[in-house]
């Protein structure tokens, strides 16, 4: 599943709890797993995320008695899958040569995950 709609990183942020729960969520349950993290987030503004994010296809919701319980439609790791592919392809042209070039002589790649991303392409290539 493709999304071609961006999340803001406010809206990650809840994307992330509800992952992170890996079940379904209230407004109110979300207000206060958001706000236990040391934040202020308002009950409104946590619906509008979660709104915005069941528009855009993340979420969708289901009634249970009179609240609104929201729940994922696509995996953290198709997310990340995702962004990373649109990432590529619309900064590096799709290339992952060209990505990766853009390390070289950088201090970002250590020798440790130089070894790590060589093992992993003699993976892949097996």
């Amino acid at each position: 599943m493709k999304k071609e709609l961006n999340i803001t990183n406010a809206e990650l942020k809840v994307m992330n709890q509800i992952w992170t729960i890996g079940d379904m969520v209230t407004v109110p349950e979300m207000v206060e797993i958001l706000n236990s993290q040391g934040e202020e987030w308002a009950y409104q503004t946590v619906a509008t995320f979660l709104k915005n994010l069941e528009k855009k296809g993340f979420l969708s919701v289901t009634k249970k008695g009179k609240r609104l319980c929201y729940f994922p439609l696509i995996s953290q790791e198709q997310y990340k899958r995702n962004e990373a592919e649109g990432f590529l392809d619309s900064t590096f042209g799709g290339s992952m040569v060209n990505f990766l070039t853009a390390f070289r002589g950088s201090k970002k790649i250590g020798k440790k995950e130089i070894q790590e991303l060589k093992a992993w392409l003699d993976e892949y290539d097996n």
